[in-house]
């Protein structure tokens, strides 16, 4: 289980600007910083004039009513060039050297204002930077810097998912990557944010993730969600993950999908054509079992949104989930063993990134299938 540890804005800085080669400093000049913090540490770093950040804080729409009503005073403020006078808002100055942006993304121009947002404490904990024109306040680029071991493999998975999923309209392109340091930038994707209503566009996008005439098995998944359970240090019972494990034995073909693997209502966004996107492809796999990304909608909500504990109910009863499952010949046997595959992963992955409130719940979760009886089903 990892342990957060506490960031500084000087080592985010120097994460995110490393110096020129050998060291050098030629490229650094001084900035005006704004740090806007969250539990300690910087959550949201403004380099430069707060006005050239504002679109970037405005995209950002977050779900709870008490923190939108505060973002909204930041996002006012910053808009304003004030954002130095918000309560809280710690105002610096630092030196910052563009040389590795400028070498590394395409098409770099100085008048690009990086606006810096640090994710949550865990073995992924990244910085994303969102590079903005000044003239015009046009997004450029996306860019992502990890803070872990393990988020170098997340952002360089995303990004040759990225290049695989080329051409597709419903995620980013992918700009550059860097192997050796971890590092990978994307474009923009444009839209505006979804609510956490799962609608037919949602479905829709989901639909898409289907891969024509190619088939998968829970049972060919069961060997890599063992070696990640026996690899974990679980204060749970283990006779309840036992049984859980049992489910993975069924055997049956299922249509094979991509799957995002983050499938959320802040990682998705409404199309200027309509449609829906998804950004955020860290954990994506090309070629997975089906219905993972709609679990993903319901558990993941219903843990962070304090729910009733019921998202394997209200999946199941939801009209369109249930004509996803019909247009996909998904039986209803092959859906408990499906659910158990998704909660033991996300079992797995949360503890070790040090949530124990989600491993938890996802526990619970476990629990609540096995009470189901559903065993003899899935088996048979």
């Amino acid at each position: 289980m990892v342990s957060p540890g506490s960031l500084t804005l000087d080592h985010v800085l120097r994460t995110v600007f490393p110096a020129g080669d050998g060291g050098s400093q030629s490229g650094t000049a001084e900035w005006p910083v704004q740090v806007i913090p969250q539990g300690g540490e910087p959550r949201w770093i403004v380099i430069g004039d707060s006005r050239d950040a504002a679109p970037v804080l405005r995209s950002w729409r977050p779900f709870k009513v008490g923190t939108r009503l505060r973002w909204s005073a930041i996002v006012g403020a910053s808009s304003l060039g004030v954002l130095a006078r918000v309560p809280g808002v710690i105002s610096s100055q630092a030196s910052i050297d563009f040389s590795y942006w400028r070498r590394s993304l395409p098409a770099f121009q100085d008048d690009w204002a990086p606006v810096i947002y640090i994710g949550n404490p865990s073995h992924t904990r990244k910085v994303t930077a969102f590079f903005v024109a000044r003239a015009d306040h046009s997004f450029k680029a996306v860019a992502k810097v990890p803070l872990q071991p393990l988020s170098r493999r997340a952002i360089l998975n995303e990004a040759a998912i990225l290049d695989q999923l080329a051409g597709a309209d419903y995620l980013p392109a992918s700009l550059f990557h860097d192997p050796q340091r971890g590092i990978a930038a994307q474009s923009w994707l444009e839209g505006q944010p979804v609510s956490r209503t799962l609608t037919p566009a949602h479905m829709e996008l989901l639909a898409r993730f289907a891969i024509p005439g190619t088939t998968i098995r829970v049972s060919a998944q069961r060997a890599s969600i063992d070696r990640e359970l026996d690899q974990a240090d679980f204060p749970f019972d283990r006779d309840v993950l036992s049984r859980a494990r049992e489910f993975l034995d069924y055997d049956e073909p299922l249509p094979a999908f991509i799957e995002h693997r983050d499938f959320a209502p802040w990682n998705l966004k409404r199309l200027p054509n309509g449609g829906t996107g998804a950004i955020d492809w860290e954990w994506a796999v090309t070629q997975g079992l089906p219905c993972q990304d709609i679990f993903r909608y319901f558990y993941i909500q219903d843990a962070l949104f304090h729910g009733r504990g019921d998202a394997w109910r209200a999946l199941n009863s939801h009209p369109l989930v249930r004509e996803h499952f019909r247009r996909f010949a998904i039986r209803p046997e092959a859906l408990p063993a499906l659910a158990m595959h998704y909660l033991l992963r996300v079992l797995a992955m949360d503890w070790e990134s040090g949530n124990q409130f989600l491993a938890e719940y996802a526990l619970r979760q476990i629990q609540s299938i096995l009470s189901l009886g559903h065993a003899r089903t899935v088996q048979a």
